[in-house]
């Protein structure tokens, strides 16, 4: 039995750790729910083609974490004197629900360099019909106009370094960018910002944060109160921003998902200038209610100035490898104590038998 216990519990372990593969080129396909499955290497992320909601996880990986992100929400607040201009719900002025829109998605491209060489492959997820917008006062209640926000999903052929505002942004092939296009949004104030509201849920939901001030975890299972205030997401020196989804003690997953965002947007006006803003984030972990069930989510609010035009910014989504999982090492634990258990009893046996001829 213990000879038994050693085999499998090897046999666990190899099975466990997920296979080694070459970066691939990405492909696309649409199945028969409308749900567009993209797959980059070792990273499959699956769109839903009727909402901005993508999960994803590591292709090749078995009992493998999902990762899901949704873009909820656009909400224009006016931000407190002496703030960050961080997002903090009792400032909120309006609030458009992105599930309530209609939702169509593009053919894929190729996407292309500056020479003409494709480099990937994209599809636009864009909002074709209006959607309502509600006033936190009560007041009368707006519109958000078909074709004004879009989702551009690209994924590369090979790790890229693409500019954003002047600064490089490496994108690697377990790695999908999402520029967000928002354009023309009907702002109540010129005071006033507008936050992107961003709901991440993971099989453990516990979100490590990457901070100026350090890094710390986030236990969205354990909601904070309604009436908490978000937090704010202090930037670091570099451009990318991160937010991981971290795993429990014990997980079968050997990567860690991630998402990602610059901490500026570029505004192209009516008049064709560009310019590049400030974006700020805040956080909270908290119930939300989605197809009748509430759910626990990490919310993350990326807040943009007032603008005229289209603005456009740079998050992404991948999964990066996080070393042997503790499932894994348990599995490996018992391989060797199997082993040894092996070893001592074949050791044994020798000795038992010359025992036995002495007596005679």
């Amino acid at each position: 039995m213990l000879s038994m216990l050693g085999i499998v519990s090897i046999a666990m372990l190899a099975l466990a750790m997920p296979a080694a593969r070459a970066d691939d080129h990405p492909t696309a396909t649409v199945d028969s729910s409308n749900r567009i499955v993209f797959t980059d290497g070792a990273l499959t992320g699956v769109f839903e083609g009727n909402v901005p909601h993508v999960m994803f996880y590591a292709t090749s990986e078995m009992g493998r974490s999902q990762y899901k992100v949704n873009f909820r929400a656009l909400i224009e607040f006016t931000p407190g004197s002496g703030t960050s201009g961080a997002f903090e719900s009792p400032t909120a002025v309006s609030r458009a629900d992105l599930d309530s829109g209609t939702w169509t998605h593009s053919d894929f491209y190729s996407v292309k360099d500056q020479t003409g060489a494709t480099i990937g492959i994209g599809f636009n997820l864009t909002q074709a019909g209006p959607i309502q917008i509600s006033m936190a006062s009560g007041g009368q209640p707006q519109t958000l106009a078909a074709n004004s926000l879009t989702f551009a999903v690209k994924a590369f052929n090979s790790t890229r370094s693409v500019q954003v505002n002047g600064h490089d942004v490496t994108i690697n092939t377990a790695e999908i960018k999402i520029d967000v296009v928002i354009s023309n949004y009907p702002f109540q104030s010129q005071n006033d910002k507008l936050a992107l509201q961003v709901d991440m849920q993971s099989n453990f939901d516990h979100f490590g944060l990457d901070e100026g001030t350090g890094s710390h975890d986030v236990d969205a299972s354990s909601p904070e109160a309604s009436d908490t205030m978000e937090h704010e997401f202090h930037s670091t020196t570099d451009e990318d921003q991160n937010v991981q989804f971290t795993s429990g003690m014990l997980s079968t997953s050997s990567t860690t998902g991630f998402f990602k965002f610059v901490k500026t947007a570029t505004v192209t006006s009516p008049t064709g200038t560009t310019s590049t803003v400030n974006v700020v984030a805040a956080y909270k972990g908290e119930s939300e209610k989605e197809n009748g069930e509430t759910e626990n989510v990490f919310k993350l609010y990326l807040a943009y100035p007032y603008f005229q035009g289209a603005l456009v910014h740079d998050p992404s989504i991948g999964v990066t490898g996080g070393g042997v999982p503790a499932l894994y090492l348990v599995a490996g634990g018992a391989a060797v104590a199997g082993l040894l258990a092996v070893v001592v009893i074949r050791r044994r046996h020798p000795k038992v038998a010359i025992d036995a001829i002495s007596t005679k």
